[in-house]
């Protein structure tokens, strides 16, 4: 709905809509010109700046205009000296500006009312990053405000091709977002499909990056995602100058960005700070823990039921004498043993630290012991399980989908052997081939091989030669953007 031309009717509205709302303040104000009104939001706004650059302006000014447009010309070139301001017509847009953090001021006599950016809610500063841990790099991450999240990325892109284009998204309660590249290194169409895919989200509001994820994310159905995330100003800066395209959502400190790709799984800030040959050491390491973590429960189930002459004897000998002392099939002992590591780390996840770091500590001793002491299940495969479980975190990006495709691998060895094994390993690795998000493979740049960027992929080369690299994901072989 429009603003009205009618003071009166502005005027009741704005104490309509907000009758009930302790924290909506109004105040007139009468000048030589004409009559007005300023609403705010108590605990948005920063008193001091309301107070010294918009009411004692305003109420200081002793100049006679002609008309309200001429007055409100004025209020704008002259007597507000506020660098952030918009003209505002509608009673939406002015409860969206009131609700940023604005100083909403409407004049007798004028449709059009002016919204005065003077912010000032409380924050949280900047702070060393939580899940994505470093040695040697930068200790800061982003935070839950848009603006605050868009000076950091500007900090570390210092220059003009760093777009940040603004959204709002919601029906009832609109969320400021932001898309974010490099308008040299970005290509045009996937910026303006990303673009695309976020209006077309009907979200009567958006509390969450995780509630835009699914509608950027590849339609293709995949335990993998085409979407990565990182709360690291650093991080985001070296995929936008890779032609990726940023997503920041206001209230979260993580920011979103695609194409993402396989590989990038595998890397680390602390890759680039590292010499080349230690580098290189970790990321056949982390490749390394990706197939145990995923094969290694289901090939012990596999070989134990079906392949025992896989195994050299005298092992064999050990296993069979643990395990026959336990009530349940190999197979149902991995599950339950999975299932139940699963439930203490959710448990650990979420109680109070000093309390989840207990329940970490007994679960992993206490009741791992005493369940092998019990015979429900066997001390082989408490090893195979805890071994597994460290190699997950070593690859933490792809945690969630490595749990559940760990435990559908473990029932495929348990039912159809070895054989079932390497048709399910094939399944899932055309799966991640199949996977292309925004024209881009997301295998790349080992299938389709880009010898170019395996320089950076399964081993990292040294600096003289990454700078010498030309590499954007839209220049890997098999990229077709287009489609």
């Amino acid at each position: 709905m429009k603003l009205f031309d009618d003071y009166e009717l502005n005027l009741l509205t704005f104490k309509d809509d907000f009758k009930d709302s302790s924290d909506f303040l109004l105040k007139e104000l009468k000048t030589k010109n004409s009559r007005m009104f300023l609403a705010c939001m108590d605990g948005l706004v920063n008193s001091l700046l309301l107070s010294q650059m918009i009411v004692e302006p305003i109420c200081d000014f002793d100049k006679k205009c002609e008309s309200p447009r001429e007055y409100l010309e004025l209020l704008q070139t002259q007597i507000v000296h506020c660098p952030e301001q918009n003209e505002v017509t509608t009673f939406d847009d002015a409860y969206y500006f009131l609700m940023s953090g604005f100083a909403v001021v409407v004049i007798e006599e004028c449709s059009t009312a002016l919204a005065f950016g003077v912010q000032g809610w409380s924050r949280r500063d900047t702070s060393e990053p939580s899940t994505e841990a470093n040695v040697k790099g930068a200790k800061e991450c982003f935070v839950e405000t848009l603006n605050d999240n868009k000076a950091l990325l500007r900090k570390r892109l210092k220059t003009y091709h760093l777009k940040q284009k603004q959204l709002s998204l919601g029906n009832s309660a609109r969320t400021p977002v932001a898309i974010c590249y490099i308008d040299d290194r970005a290509d045009k169409t996937i910026v303006d499909e990303v673009e695309k895919r976020l209006k077309e989200a009907d979200f009567n509001t958006v509390l969450d990056y995780g509630e835009l994820l699914p509608f950027i994310d590849s339609d293709v159905k995949s335990f993998f995602s085409c979407v990565g995330t990182t709360e690291r100003p650093d991080v985001l800066a070296s995929k936008l100058l890779e032609g990726r395209v940023a997503v920041m959502v206001e209230g979260t400190p993580f920011v979103m960005y695609t194409p993402y790709l396989f590989s990038d799984n595998f890397s680390s800030l602390d890759d680039y700070d590292n010499p080349p040959f230690y580098s290189s050491f970790i990321r056949i390491i982390k490749y390394g823990a990706f197939i145990v973590s995923v094969f290694l429960p289901g090939l012990f189930v596999a070989v134990g039921t079906f392949h025992q002459e896989l195994i050299p004897p005298n092992l064999l000998f050990l296993i069979a004498t643990n395990e026959a002392t336990t009530p349940y099939t190999l197979t149902v002992e991995a599950v339950f043993v999975h299932l139940l590591y699963e439930i203490m780390r959710e448990a650990g996840l979420r109680l109070p630290d000093s309390i989840g770091h207990a329940i970490s500590i007994i679960g992993a001793i206490v009741i791992g012991d005493a369940a092998v002491s019990a015979g429900i299940i066997g001390a082989p495969m408490l090893i195979v399980v805890a071994g597994t479980a460290i190699s997950s975190y070593v690859i933490y990006p792809l945690y969630e989908s490595l749990a559940v495709i760990r435990i559908i691998f473990i029932i495929i060895g348990g039912v159809f052997g070895i054989y079932g094994l390497m048709l399910g390993a094939a399944m899932l690795f055309c799966n991640i081939c199949s996977l292309n998000p925004f024209g881009v493979p997301y295998s790349s740049p080992l299938s389709p091989l880009t010898k170019t960027a395996l320089v950076d992929v399964l081993f990292r080369g040294g600096w003289r030669k990454l700078v010498k690299r030309r590499v954007r994901v839209t220049n890997l072989e098999g990229v077709s953007v287009d489609d």
